[in-house]
């Protein structure tokens, strides 16, 4: 634990949304459990995918986090009477091919919604990307020399200039507010984990509901009280107009307005530099194929953050990676 600052191991909770159960899933919360030992990993998936994990988990070393499997189809039904198939038919579909699917919508609400879902979640909680594996530890709990909590900028720039823009606009058409940019030259707001804090998120919800059902008197009888949207609807809304929208950077940039004590992070050069983000599909399939050659004995669903390791470690030797981060699995 070094110089972390004592109990904070004890404390905090990590949560992961999961389009679905892939080989490097156990790596990833292997990585987790071995860097920052949560105290519970909340994993939220649909249903099909929990029964494959409850049946491979036993297995894991998770040493003292508990994991605990949320389902996806019922997630915001408790709190908004919204089930994900009612959810998704606010959701504009496809404009073209630039256009991204409702699950990649879908997994950046669950992430904002976990403690509308989870009321004792620890605060802040840890928000993961499921495919994020850490090859060295940066420090994300405070310490008795940073006294804060701190995320790593992984990601040094957007896909294309009209991904950038379009993050860009939606972002401002919710939050009426300019984007914030790292002061740094290289690095986005897009780091694939995120420290959320509930005086934040509680906030930020307000906010968006406040500001974007606002009626204006327009000659009918004001007296009327419209029905209002929540704040998953407005963000959906957002598929109407955009191809694009980040809840990291959307959060960011609220947090730089209103919250700015809280916003504490590691330059891209410290961590996300020696980062590796395979994002082709092909470069995916033939790492994943590649790994499998090396671990024969391994079950073919699921390899150990152990053998992950080696594999990185044999394949990489004295040039390290710090991350490594398999897309389209």
């Amino acid at each position: 634990m070094n110089n972390e600052v004592k109990g904070t191991d004890k404390e905090i909770d990590f949560f992961i949304p999961l389009h679905r159960h892939h080989p490097f899933f156990q790596s990833c919360v292997g990585a987790v459990v071995k860097f920052y030992y949560p105290r519970t990993i909340y994993i939220v998936t649909m249903i099909e995918e929990i029964e494959k994990l409850k049946a491979c988990v036993h297995s894991w070393n998770l040493q003292k986090t508990i994991l605990c499997f949320l389902e996806e189809e019922t997630f915001f039904e408790e709190k908004y009477s919204l089930s994900k198939e009612e959810i998704q038919d606010r959701w504009y579909t496809y404009k073209d091919e630039q256009s991204r699917e409702f699950g990649w919508w879908y997994q950046q609400i669950l992430k904002l919604g976990a403690l509308s879902k989870i009321p004792n979640i620890s605060d802040p909680y840890i928000v993961w990307d499921s495919d994020l594996i850490p090859i060295e530890k940066w420090p994300i709990y405070p310490t008795k020399l940073v006294p804060f909590f701190q995320f790593a900028l992984l990601q040094e720039k957007e896909k294309s200039v009209f991904n950038k823009t379009q993050y860009n606009a939606s972002l401002e058409d919710l939050l009426f507010l300019s984007e914030v940019f790292p002061s740094e030259s290289k690095g986005t707001f897009v780091p694939h984990h995120f420290i959320f804090h509930h005086s934040v998120i509680y906030s930020f919800v307000e906010r968006v509901e406040r500001i974007h059902n606002l009626h204006f008197f327009n000659g009918l009888n004001p007296e009327v009280d419209l029905p209002k949207k929540t704040w998953i609807e407005i963000i959906l809304t957002l598929s109407k107009k955009y191809y694009r929208f980040s809840e990291y950077r959307t959060i960011t940039t609220f947090m730089n307005y209103y919250y700015p004590e809280l916003l504490w992070y590691h330059p891209f050069s410290h961590y996300g530099e020696k980062g590796i983000r395979i994002r082709d599909p092909i470069e995916s399939s033939c790492f994943v194929e590649n790994i499998l050659q090396k671990n024969i004995d391994t079950n073919i669903n699921s390899i150990s953050y152990q053998d992950f390791y080696k594999f990185v470690l044999d394949t990489y030797k004295d040039n390290l990676p710090s991350y490594i981060q398999v897309e389209h699995l």
